[in-house]
């Protein structure tokens, strides 16, 4: 058994926070199968919704409540939480793994680590890559220099999950360690039936301006000006972020686009392989995505996949199981036009083919070992594990 416990913290479990949720809730899971023990601090409001929780046999998590006020929101119990957390494993040393920045609940953990005196390890989850940094930039370069470097500065470790994520954290941090340690997904043993007389080309992420929808529907617009394709529709599917949604419904109207495309909202997980099996092709156009958790589901589905350059997915192509282009309208048009010409036996092979191979990388087994090994090696020094970036 090892000496270490991991307090993993985050601002939401809410499965309205997209990724970030799903991914720390199912590290968490895993790691409990691992010699780490494993405590989970999340903050909690009232209109959270469904949230993405461990299974309650093998993990219960510390909740915060979240208190939102007109310029700010705090999580006046996180100090408390962290430390109970921390303590509940007598003769354990605690290593706190913080996910995201820039937000309330970042602040709130780094306040309790720096008062407490305890190490931890952050996962910035693509936020410091160079579209993330751009986005909103006279703020954040505010928060950077209020608090948001130090605390990064302040971390034994940083957790990529590819390498253009530790290419751009390398970048503003030449001297602390990084580990690539990618997201995982629960893969069924047999890729999900698909539908071969579908017709249509799924997008299901969060409804926000660096997922580029803009450009996908001025690709779309091409689809639609061909005859050969006339059948094919798209779904956006996905929580709206900020309001960008009306923005994205206007640039549908003005395009004459609204009876091509169809606006399916927020979607539960329970729900998740039904909107799978009924598309034909999944499409992820992002401008930046450290990793984009909703491609492997949707290979893990059966689904051939077109991603953006702006996403590490340039292995699709290489597995034979879709397509890696810019993310401009016309080099997303390209990629659709070849998608949709295939024959349905094509696509499915595609499918299964992506399914192979994120069952065979990207199980949560895996990731937490990594994770694990990465924990004992800050605390325990030696050879850095050759996914460690020193």
């Amino acid at each position: 058994m090892t000496d270490i416990v991991a307090v993993h913290t985050v601002g939401s479990l809410s499965a309205r926070a997209g990724g970030v949720a799903r991914a720390v809730a199912a590290l968490a899971t895993a790691l409990t199968e691992t010699d780490v023990a494993v405590e989970l601090v999340s903050g909690s409001a009232a209109d959270d919704g469904a949230l993405v929780l461990p299974p309650p046999a093998l993990l219960a998590p510390r909740f915060v409540s979240t208190l939102r006020g007109p310029l700010l929101t705090r999580y006046p119990g996180m100090a408390a939480a962290i430390a109970a957390a921390a303590t509940a494993h007598p003769g354990k040393v605690p290593i706190i793994h913080d996910n995201g920045i820039w937000a309330p609940s970042n602040i709130a953990v780094y306040s309790a680590v720096a008062a407490q005196r305890l190490r931890y390890v952050i996962s910035p989850h693509g936020m410091l890559e160079p579209w993330a940094m751009a986005y909103h930039a006279g703020r954040k370069k505010l928060a950077w220099w209020a608090y948001q470097r130090r605390a990064l500065a302040g971390a034994a470790g940083l957790l990529a999950t590819a390498e253009p994520e530790r290419t751009a954290i390398r970048k503003l941090f030449p001297r602390t360690p990084i580990a690539v340690i990618a997201n995982g997904i629960d893969c069924p043993v047999l890729p999900p039936a698909t539908d071969p007389a579908s017709k249509t080309v799924l997008f299901l992420s969060r409804l926000h301006p660096k997922k580029n929808l803009i450009g996908l529907l001025d690709a779309w617009a091409t689809i639609c000006a061909t005859p050969q394709f006339a059948g094919w529709n798209l779904e956006i599917a996905g929580p709206d972020e900020g309001g960008h949604r009306a923005e994205v419904e206007r640039h549908v109207a003005r395009l004459g686009l609204d009876a091509r495309v169809n606006f399916t909202g927020h979607v539960e997980d329970a729900d998740k392989p039904a909107l799978f099996k009924r598309a034909a092709v999944f499409i992820l156009p992002s401008f930046s995505e450290n990793f984009g958790i909703v491609v492997t589901e949707a290979l893990a589905a059966g689904l051939p996949v077109i991603a953006t350059h702006g996403t590490p997915w340039a292995e699709l192509p290489e597995q034979r199981c879709g397509w890696w282009v810019a993310p401009t309208p016309a080099a997303l048009a390209d990629a659709m036009q070849a998608a949709l010409a295939l024959d349905p036996a094509a696509r499915r092979a595609m499918g299964e083919r992506g399914h192979g191979w994120v069952a065979a990388r990207f199980g949560w087994d895996k990731i937490a070992a990594a994770t694990a090994s990465f924990y004992r090696w800050l605390e325990h020094g030696g050879r850095e594990p050759d996914f460690v970036d020193v």
